[in-house]
């Protein structure tokens, strides 16, 4: 791409990540208004004198941008248009006022008059939202009242309402999150869930970032015999996080290539081994460097006597592209991939589930049913030879191709990686405090932006109450109170609000 500096001082205006101060000068009569368009609805009433105010609604607004080019005239002006060409609003900042933008985008045509040495035209940024938004998030801790009620103050200092996020921590089980203020109320969760009868209760038997006190496995695997296990798997630390990688390949004539951690499950706190029903979250990081790297991370889930209940399978065998593939797997007496999807394990957000910002998943065994999460939904398939079956050991494997190098920087995906692994058994009978569908130190995440609840980084809609309104936050000070179980806690160092505030 072709840059060109002025050596004029011009005011600075970065579209999408361009500095375009780097081709033209904004000239004078740039002009960013006040306000934006108005739709004034006005009703005439018999013979009376004048009209009747109905109804005023906000219309998008422009801001005309007129500038000249010095030099290099087309040159400059072919990046611009290549620039310009954008198919949404993207962000839109003026040097003048560094710490806001603007949603926009250029609207019809820009008129251009040129020649060799000069040339002069104007931009129209058409804004749909109408408003200016602030660089910076602002955050606002959460407080206990004197009796006893947990609040926010939210004090937005722009001129129009914004959505509000809400990261909620709470220290005790919890089975509700209800949030109120004067413009709206949102609930989460069963404001009637109990704690302290007879139940069953789930409890969590693993938990854990570190996979180096495991020991390696090389007996046959029992998920898939041509995943050969001669191989080591060892922990190393990227960016302070801890991570389970392939530390050497072993051989293989065919199939894969790779090492294995064996994890026994602990015995529940009333002494047994097994869950018949259980649910595992873990975390991992599947993310090429190059086209056409192979390679896979599994987590299988086995009986004592190592028979296969189910297994969650990543991998890539496409040894020339970038196609990825998420296996959902049941064994029982007829084992069989009940499902197949592919993806782009890119660093992308909207392509990759598995990338470094994220890699959150789940499984959930209910009787003959195993559910997988995919990218906010869950994939459920049954299988009536799996009903009794208990899991008993958690396999591990990750590995590659066995004709192809283990190199990260090569043929092995680069990023082929398990981060964290929590377990935990479902049903067990219990007299004591209920498990909770939010358990300590869960984080709750209600997004207003998105209008949706994460817990722990996974979506759960389900747990929205019918009825809820996500709020906005008006300009000046709004309370917001927050309710919970009235035998859980939160955290009030690890609760915030968040806003970002606009201007009209």
């Amino acid at each position: 791409m072709v840059k060109f500096v002025s050596l004029k001082k011009t005011l600075s205006v970065v579209f999408d990540g361009h500095e375009l101060a780097d081709y033209l000068i904004v000239a004078p009569g740039f002009d960013r208004g006040i306000g934006s368009s108005r739709d004034i609805n006005l009703q005439k009433l018999g013979e009376r004198r004048g009209k009747e105010f109905l109804s005023v609604t906000n219309d998008e607004s422009s801001i005309s941008m007129p500038f000249s080019l010095v030099d290099n005239v087309l040159e400059k002006r072919r990046e611009l248009a290549r620039i310009l060409d954008v198919d949404e609003p993207k962000k839109l900042v003026f040097g003048d006022e560094p710490d806001k933008y603007y949603l926009a985008i250029p609207s019809d045509d820009v008129p251009f008059s040129d020649s060799k040495y000069y040339g002069s035209g104007t931009i129209t940024w058409l804004v749909p939202d109408a408003a200016a938004h602030s660089t910076a998030i602002k955050q606002f801790p959460l407080t206990k009242t004197a009796d006893g009620i947990y609040e926010f103050e939210i004090d937005n200092q722009g001129s129009e309402s914004v959505p509000i996020t809400y990261r909620l921590k709470n220290t005790k089980e919890n089975g509700y999150v209800g949030i109120v203020s004067e413009y709206g109320a949102m609930q989460f969760g069963k404001i009637d869930e109990a704690d302290g009868v007879d139940y069953q209760q789930s409890e969590k038997l693993i938990s854990t970032t570190s996979f180096s006190s495991y020991e390696n496995y090389t007996g046959t695997n029992p998920q898939d015999s041509n995943k050969k296990t001669g191989g080591t798997l060892t922990q190393s630390t990227i960016d302070g996080r801890n991570i389970l990688r392939l530390g050497s390949g072993g051989s293989a004539t065919s199939g894969w290539k790779g090492g294995m951690k064996m994890i026994d499950v602990p015995a529940d706190s009333e002494g047994k081994i097994g869950a018949k029903n259980f649910y595992c979250y873990f975390n991992s990081w599947f993310e090429t460097g190059l086209m056409g790297q192979t390679g896979c991370v599994n987590v299988s889930f086995f009986t004592a006597d190592l028979k296969l209940i189910c297994s969650y399978i990543i991998e890539k065998t496409d040894a020339s592209g970038n196609s990825a593939g998420v296996l959902f797997q049941i064994g029982g007496d007829r084992p069989a991939v009940y499902k197949h999807i592919n993806f782009t394990p890119s660093y992308l957000n909207s392509q990759n589930q598995f990338n470094n910002a994220r890699g959150h998943t789940d499984l959930i065994k209910t009787n003959d049913t195993v559910e997988m999460y995919w990218f906010g939904s869950r994939i459920g398939a049954s299988s009536p030879s799996i009903k009794d079956m208990e899991c008993a050991k958690i396999g591990i494997y990750i590995g590659q191709t066995y004709s192809r190098n283990t190199n990260e920087s090569s043929q092995f995906v680069t990023r082929c990686y398990l981060r964290e692994l929590n377990f935990s058994k479902m049903n067990v009978d219990k007299w004591r405090d209920v498990p909770n569908r939010y358990s300590t130190n869960t984080e709750v995440v209600i997004d207003g932006n998105e209008t949706k609840m994460y817990v722990d980084g996974v979506e759960s809609l389900a747990d929205e109450v019918k009825g809820t309104q996500y709020f906005k936050a008006q300009p000046g000070k709004t309370k917001v109170q927050v309710y919970v179980s009235d035998f859980s806690e939160l955290d009030l160092s690890a609760c915030t609000a968040e806003i970002r505030e606009a201007w009209i």
